[in-house]
């Protein structure tokens, strides 16, 4: 009878898979919170095109920036929850070819996580142009 030490599998969170995707976390996190600055200040330069100020004083501003940013941090800790996927899909799968899954695995993972921000400023700029659009009453 096999020992369960024998029977267990390695798993992601050890070898050459975890420190290949830890080494790259950081490059993530900065583009997100990169990503992240710029889609508010497209937010803000939308609401500014379209005559629609965010806020009344510097202290709205203020406010408004640090409650949008805890909140922005709180989904950055999500995003690093789903990071996980890049190395427990790879330690499921055992792709042929490991160099080419955590490239474009984490490539496509990178990109769709850096294109979510910007949904909000998307979103304000679809809600803008119909309300600049012509009225009919």
């Amino acid at each position: 009878m096999a020992s369960l030490d024998s029977a267990r599998q390695e798993s992601f969170f050890s070898g050459d898979t975890w420190s290949w995707w830890q080494a790259r976390r950081l490059r993530y996190n900065l583009v997100l919170a990169t990503c992240g600055w710029l889609a508010y200040g497209a937010a803000l330069a939308t609401a500014v095109a379209f005559g629609k100020p965010m806020w009344r004083s510097w202290q709205g501003g203020l406010s408004m920036t640090l409650f949008l940013g805890t909140g922005f941090l709180v989904l950055m800790g999500f995003a690093n929850v789903c990071y996980l996927l890049g190395p427990a899909v790879e330690s499921w799968v055992k792709p042929a070819d490991v160099g080419r899954y955590r490239r474009t695995a984490f490539a496509m993972g990178l990109i769709g996580s850096a294109a979510v921000p910007f949904l909000m400023p998307l979103a304000n700029l679809a809600i803008f142009i119909g309300q600049s659009g012509p009225h009919t009453h």
